[in-house]
Formats: C-alpha cells, sequence, structure tokens
C-alpha cells in the first residue's frame, strides 16, 4: 500500500481498489486499443492492456482495463460483464491482485501433482520376490512396472 491509500478513509480505498477491473474471454486478436475503445463510453480510462504470451506474443484472451473513478468501473462491469464481442461472451469483474503461490503448491513443475509427499508414500519398495518369480525360480521381471 502506498503512502497516498494509507492516509486515505477506508470508503475511499475501497472506491480506489475498484478501478481496476479483469476482463476475460477477450477475442483472441484484440490488442489494448481495442479494449480501450469498448471501455471509453463507461467513463475516463487510465489505463488498458491485453496480456499475451511472452514467446509467440499472441493474445492470452484476457486482459486488465483501469478506470480513473470507482464509479465508471462499476457502471462499466455491471453493463459489459456477459456481453457477446465478436462471438464470445467476454467477463468483467473486480481486478484481484496477484498472489504468490507458496513452494508446497507445484514446487516441481508437475502441473498434476497433489503437493509434496514424503518419500515413503511416493516409492514403495517390497523385499518381497514372490510376484516377479515363478515357482522354480526364475525371474519374469518385474510385474509393478518399475523396469
Amino acid at each position: 500500500m502506498d503512502t497516498e491509500t494509507a492516509t486515505m478513509p477506508a470508503a475511499d480505498v475501497a472506491a480506489t481498489s475498484l478501478t481496476k477491473l479483469y476482463v476475460g474471454s477477450l477475442p483472441y486478436n484484440w490488442t489494448a486499443e481495442h479494449l480501450e475503445e469498448a471501455f471509453k463510453p463507461y467513463g475516463p480510462v487510465a489505463s488498458a492492456a491485453v496480456v499475451a504470451d511472452q514467446i509467440t506474443h499472441r493474445s492470452k484472451g484476457f486482459g486488465f482495463i483501469e478506470f480513473e473513478s470507482g464509479a465508471d468501473a462499476k457502471k462499466a462491469m455491471s453493463e459489459l460483464n456477459g456481453r457477446e464481442i465478436e462471438g464470445r461472451s467476454i467477463s468483467v469483474r473486480e481486478a484481484r491482485p496477484h498472489t504468490e503461490r507458496s513452494n508446497g503448491d507445484r514446487s516441481n513443475g508437475d502441473r498434476f501433482s497433489s503437493g509434496p509427499r514424503s518419500p515413503r508414500e511416493r516409492y514403495s519398495f517390497s523385499t518381497d520376490n514372490t510376484e516377479s518369480t515363478d515357482t522354480t525360480g526364475r525371474s519374469y521381471g518385474n510385474r509393478r512396472g518399475w523396469w
């Protein structure tokens, strides 16, 4: 929080935080200029940004728009949320601040991981060799799929 918002009354801080909106389901060919033009009729726009992929520089289909007043942002949010633009129903809601993930959340880079596990839980080794050998002692490999 900066010094300007630290000295404001709580009601003014709430109105200030409502000036930035998240806009989802945008057409992929849209730029910040398209976004600004769509929201201009609802009040003076402070900034507009469409998030793009870093490698391909193609739009990810969402962006942020910031108004100079909270009342204008609220009006735009209520009127444009759910409106169809170029065949896509856009969603407009209050932007939330970005939060960093903790180390426990997918810290190993695995998207499908359910979090950190103890080594005992992840790997279960057995010294019992009855599943991989027949009665004569010949080995047929590991039937659990470890080989």
